[in-house]
């Protein structure tokens, strides 16, 4: 699991609030409710109007998953997967398949793209056919995931827009009621300006984070697609496992934690 998220959003506000307060800043002065519905529910309501409602609640659960990070661990896994399959292959041809169709870590949505692709071999398709087909359906699921990073993206924007019209509509208010007392009119002012720190505070230390967040995400994941995407080829092309192996081994370098998986990998 990976917290990196929740641990950056705590820091980043914990160190708006530090620094407020250490230059004599009130936190009491900072819970203004009529801003924060202004700023949060206009966001929101910009959001829902910009893109539908289940691409919003899949943008939520792509939020969730991101937890759990891709890592050289899980790719370790699917090229150990690919290349017992090519030792089968090898061995009793494409019988072998309809075995490894059988195994329900298939079923697991990091495998899908091979077991689509073990179809695409019984069905005795050339290694371009099949390249083709497994990279039509990365294009449409990085699509898929891009459109849940806009929604973050989108929230990122408009967060300040309506921080900007909270701040207008208080400072109508204040100027409304007339200029009365100079410190009532200054704290009235100085209030009217929270609406713009949340719509800021919100869209940078919340938003865009979780969408670059997602960015990092999608990225890794379509590293594990290229690995499956090339072991299946290999297999089509009767590779000898050990070479499917090695090959594939290059692309731990794409994970933080891969390094030494992949300096095993190129020394075999």
């Amino acid at each position: 699991m990976d917290f990196s998220l929740i641990i950056g959003v705590i820091v980043g506000f914990g160190a708006l609030l530090f620094g407020y307060s250490h230059e004599g800043g009130n936190l009491a002065a900072l819970k203004a409710i009529s801003s924060f519905v202004i700023v949060f529910g206009g966001t929101v309501g910009a959001v829902i109007a910009s893109f539908p409602l289940r691409d919003i609640v899949q943008a939520f659960k792509g939020v969730a998953a991101s937890f759990r990070v891709p890592h050289s661990g899980t790719t370790e896994k699917i090229i150990t997967k690919i290349s017992d399959i090519s030792s089968s292959y090898r061995a009793e041809g494409v019988t072998a398949l309809d075995s490894a169709l059988q195994d329900p870590d298939l079923n697991k949505e990091e495998y899908l793209l091979l077991k689509e692709g073990l179809i695409l071999i019984q069905e005795m398709l050339d290694p371009e056919d099949i390249q083709y087909v497994l990279e039509s359906d990365i294009r449409a699921y990085k699509h898929k995931k891009q459109t849940e990073i806009s929604v973050f993206e989108s929230a990122g924007g408009f967060s300040p827009t309506m921080g900007v019209i909270g701040t207008v509509m208080s400072l109508v208010v204040v100027l409304g009621s007339g200029f009365g007392d100079p410190t009532e009119l200054a704290t009235s002012i100085s209030t009217a300006f929270i609406a713009t720190l949340y719509g800021v505070g919100l869209a940078n230390v919340i938003y865009l984070p979780i969408a670059n967040k997602l960015k990092g995400v999608l990225k890794r994941s379509l590293v594990q697609k290229e690995v499956i995407v090339d072991g299946v080829c290999l297999i089509a092309k009767g590779s000898l496992p050990r070479t499917i192996e090695n090959e594939l081994s290059l692309y731990h370098q794409a994970f933080p934690d891969g390094q030494k998986r992949y300096r095993q990998g190129i020394e075999n």
